[in-house]
């Protein structure tokens, strides 16, 4: 067993994370609305799925999906830079109000992790290559 994913389901189970499908329709064609639960507070998150990870129904996965997605914003300068990273049209004006509210909710999600800081626990190259852990998963 690889230790991230020991690494994420111990934070899974210390925070009471639950990530399902969202209701309601997409604000983006190209991404999938789902919910986060975290130490009993809710957000709407919305992901770009291009590996279709959350076909495995895996909450390792779904984990590393919402995160990710979190921490791109996050680490974006602006609208325009997210929007640019993630290939997503700016003129849609719901995708500015959800950067908005996620860019008002990180620091809440920020309080969750050690040092303040969003962490999926698993290295972009191992996720982007599909090697290591994410092979793993993946099977």
């Amino acid at each position: 067993m690889y230790p991230e994913i020991i690494t994420i389901q111990n934070f899974i189970a210390t925070h009471g994370i639950t990530i399902w499908l969202g209701k309601g329709v997409p604000i983006d064609e190209k991404l999938i609305p789902l919910t986060l639960k975290i130490n009993n507070n809710t957000y709407n998150i919305h992901v770009v799925d291009e590996y279709e990870d959350l076909n495995y129904y895996n909450p390792v996965l779904n984990f590393i999906i919402v995160f990710r997605a979190i921490v791109t914003i996050n680490e974006s300068s602006d609208f325009l830079e997210w929007c640019k990273q993630e290939d997503l049209v700016p003129d849609n004006h719901n995708l500015l109000d959800y950067y908005k509210d996620i860019c008002k909710a990180i620091n809440c999600i920020n309080s969750c992790f050690p040092n303040n800081e969003i962490d999926y626990f698993v290295s972009d190259l191992d996720f982007q290559l599909n090697t290591g852990v994410m092979q793993f998963l993946r099977r």
